[in-house]
C-alpha cells in the first residue's frame, strides 16, 4: 500500500510516500479521507510535544473510512464506514476507568505515538472505531474526530454557558470552525479572530475587542498575551494547541483577582465522540472543506497550510 512515511525528523525533507506492507491483522480499514492538522504538521516538521513511535512513521490523527476486513468482529462488517477514534488507550488505567480516555496513563495519539492514517489501509480494533451515520459524508464525518471533538471537550471543560461571551481564536482552522458552531449551539455570543469574512456565516461577529467570559486558544503562545486580558471576572480561558508556540506570560494578580481559569484541554472522550454525531446531524452542521489532494500531493497541502481558507483533507 501507499502510505506517507517519515523516515526521521527534520521536516519534509525526509518524508516522502513509500510503497509498504499492508497491515494482516485487526480489523483493517481502507482510508478514504483524512484530515490534514497542526498535530500533523508538527508531527512531520518534528516540533510535536509526544515522542514519535515507531520510526520509521506514519503520520495522519484524523481519518475515516470503510472496513475492508472486519477480522474477528461481531460488531462491524465489511463495507461499514468508519471514523477512527484517535486516541490511544488501555482501557484498564484509572483514567480510563472514568471514562477519560483522552488522559490514559499508558495512551497517546495515533499518528504520533503509534502509526496514522496518512496511508491506504490502517489496523485496529472495534474500540476505536464508530460507525459514520448514515446521512452524513466522509467528507464531514473526516473533521470530526480532532477538530470537531477537540473543540467539543474544551467547551464542556469550560463550562460555557447559554448568553455567555466567547471569542474563538483561529477561528478558520478545523477546532475553530467547530468551536463556533459548538458554542452558538450551546446559546453563546461567540466573537472570532480571522481575516475570513465567511465566518459570520456561522452565526460568529468579528471580535472588536469586547470582553468575553470564555477564550478558546488553539493557536499557541503567539496570541497568549495579546487577548488574555480581555477575559471578565470569573472569565475562562481553555488551550490545547501550540502551533505558534510553548510559552506564554500570565499576570498572576490578573487571574486571581478577578478569579479567571486558565484550563488546559486535550482531545476528548468515545462518550464525547457519539454525543457530538448526534449535535452535528441534528444541527447539520458541515465544516468548510477548502482544497482536497491525493495523498501523493501531501507536500503540497502542507505547503497551502498556512493559506488555507477552510479545511485541507488528504482523498486516498
Amino acid at each position: 500500500m501507499k502510505a506517507v512515511v517519515i523516515r526521521e525528523p527534520g521536516g519534509l525533507i525526509n518524508t516522502r510516500i513509500e510503497d509498504i506492507d499492508e497491515p494482516e491483522n485487526g480489523i483493517i480499514v481502507r482510508v478514504a479521507y483524512a484530515g490534514l492538522n497542526p498535530v500533523d504538521i508538527n508531527t512531520i516538521r518534528g516540533k510535536t510535544n509526544y515522542k514519535l513511535n515507531p520510526y520509521p512513521h506514519i503520520p495522519g490523527a484524523e481519518f475515516v473510512g470503510t472496513i475492508s476486513d472486519p477480522g474477528n468482529s461481531e460488531k462491524f462488517k465489511k463495507g461499514d464506514r468508519v471514523i477512527i477514534f484517535p486516541r490511544i488507550f488501555d482501557g484498564t488505567c484509572d483514567r480510563c476507568l472514568e471514562g477519560r480516555e483522552e488522559l490514559c496513563r499508558n495512551g497517546g495519539i495515533i499518528g504520533v505515538t503509534s502509526n496514522g492514517g496518512f496511508a491506504e489501509y490502517f489496523s485496529t480494533d472495534e474500540e476505536h472505531l464508530i460507525r459514520i451515520p448514515d446521512g452524513m459524508s466522509f467528507e464531514d464525518a473526516v473533521s470530526l474526530p480532532v477538530g470537531g471533538l477537540t473543540s467539543y471537550h474544551a467547551l464542556k471543560l469550560a463550562n460555557l454557558k447559554s448568553n455567555e461571551r466567547i471569542l474563538v481564536v483561529g477561528a478558520s482552522g478545523n477546532t475553530g470552525i467547530y468551536g463556533i458552531m459548538i458554542a452558538k449551539y450551546m446559546g453563546a455570543r461567540v466573537y472570532y479572530i480571522s481575516r475570513k469574512e465567511w465566518l459570520n456565516d456561522l452565526g460568529a461577529e468579528p471580535w472588536k475587542g469586547e470582553i468575553v467570559d470564555v477564550i478558546l486558544n488553539s493557536l499557541g503562545s503567539e496570541f497568549w498575551d495579546k487577548y488574555l486580558g480581555y477575559m471578565d471576572s470569573g472569565g475562562r480561558l481553555v488551550t490545547f494547541g501550540t502551533f505558534t508556540g510553548v510559552e506564554g506570560k500570565l499576570n498572576i494578580a490578573y487571574l486571581y483577582t478577578g478569579e479567571r481559569s486558565i484550563i488546559g484541554s486535550t482531545g476528548g472522550t468515545r462518550k464525547e465522540m457519539m454525543e457530538l454525531l448526534n449535535i452535528v446531524m441534528k444541527n447539520k452542521m458541515k465544516s468548510k472543506i477548502w482544497k482536497i489532494y491525493k495523498l501523493e500531493e501531501y507536500e503540497k497541502a502542507i505547503e497551502e497550510y498556512g493559506k488555507k481558507d477552510g479545511r485541507i483533507l488528504l482523498r486516498l
